[in-house]
């Protein structure tokens, strides 16, 4: 009798594995950095593009396989129809794309320099090429953060294409980007800097840990961006803004260091966004309009220290759409930038 019931507890002694269920991996914190302050200085000192448009510089598990990166929501993505843009996106998904494929490098084929790997020197430099933006849910997004995901699609000796997925704090999906890069190789007699990632437009860097390149004010080295009211305040244009001049609308970017990349050059989302709000210029009699996608070819680098003009011209309009082509260029007229944009009306008709 004894010996059945020990058999009888052995089953008892062994309904233990369901303690050992391994926990769900968790999400990245989303929390907002403690930089993120109202006790911003005015004066602009140690402010980038990142800062302007509250993008945390910090990757969230950056590696060849996804970098998520982080903004936060607020005035300053707001545009002239009272709700966020699409081209106030362009810092984001620039920045995710470009951090992205530059920690994958390009694969090791002959006669090219071999590759560092990731979170070395790297032997090339990824260069934005070409990048389009859908807008898939219509904003207002919900807050207070926006979270874009880059993914690699595709890499071989000459490029790579990646993806990428902003998603607001819902859950749902804001917007998907493409972004179509080249490879920069460097030759033997170049000097070895940190981690670059490159548009034609603007160069976005990072240390050998996929941190962010910050030398500001910010409590973790980040810089820091006094408040604004809205886009065009953020890009210091709130006293002026888009203008029409016939068919055409214009919109000039000043010369600033603080849309400068390390080398000096306008920021590629920073031209994304200055050719999404000169279409307002050429709105129709309909009322405000809403940009739903965005196609952008980068052709050559802007100067930071030069002013950027964006001219917009529409060049189809129906009931339901207008397509511009819009081009960025500086004082030489040479384009840095040409753009196809598509918008429809902010208000459907009949409403």
């Amino acid at each position: 009798m004894s010996r059945s019931s020990a058999t009888r507890t052995t089953p008892a002694a062994r309904t233990t594995p369901a303690a050992r269920t391994t926990p769900a991996p968790r999400t990245p914190p989303l929390a907002v950095p403690s930089w993120w302050g109202d006790g911003r200085g005015q004066d602009g000192r140690g402010e980038d593009a990142r800062s302007r448009f509250r993008v945390d510089p910090r990757p969230r598990s950056p590696s060849a396989l996804g970098v998520r990166l982080v903004a936060q929501l607020g005035p300053w993505l707001v545009g002239p129809g009272g709700e966020p843009t699409a081209g106030a996106l362009g810092v984001l998904v620039d920045d995710a794309l470009g951090r992205l494929v530059q920690l994958a490098s390009p694969p090791e084929v002959p006669g090219a320099p071999q590759a560092a790997g990731a979170y070395g020197v790297p032997s090339a430099r990824a260069v934005l090429t070409e990048l389009s933006l859908e807008i898939v849910t219509r904003p207002p997004w919900s807050g207070p953060h926006l979270v874009a995901d880059a993914r690699l699609r595709g890499r071989d000796e000459r490029g790579a294409v990646a993806v990428c997925e902003v998603r607001d704090s819902a859950g749902r999906l804001a917007a998907l980007a493409t972004g179509r890069f080249r490879w920069a190789y460097r030759t033997p007699g170049d000097t070895p800097t940190p981690s670059t990632a490159t548009t034609a437009a603007g160069t976005v860097t990072s240390t050998g840990t996929g941190s962010a390149t910050n030398t500001g004010t910010g409590t973790h080295g980040e810089r820091r961006s006094a408040p604004h009211g809205s886009l065009l305040e953020a890009l210091g244009l709130a006293a002026a803004g888009p203008t029409r001049h016939g068919e055409l609308g214009r919109l000039i970017l000043p010369g600033h260091s603080v849309f400068g990349t390390p080398a000096r050059t306008v920021h590629g989302g920073v031209l994304l966004c200055l050719s999404d709000l000169v279409t307002d210029a050429l709105a129709g009699p309909d009322g405000p309009e809403r940009t739903t996608g965005i196609r952008i070819t980068h052709l050559r680098p802007a100067q930071a220290s030069q002013p950027v003009t964006a001219t917009a011209e529409a060049i189809h309009r129906d009931r339901v759409s207008t397509l511009y082509r819009v081009s960025t260029a500086g004082p030489s007229d040479r384009p840095h930038t040409l753009a196809t944009i598509t918008r429809e009306p902010a208000r459907p008709r009949g409403l």
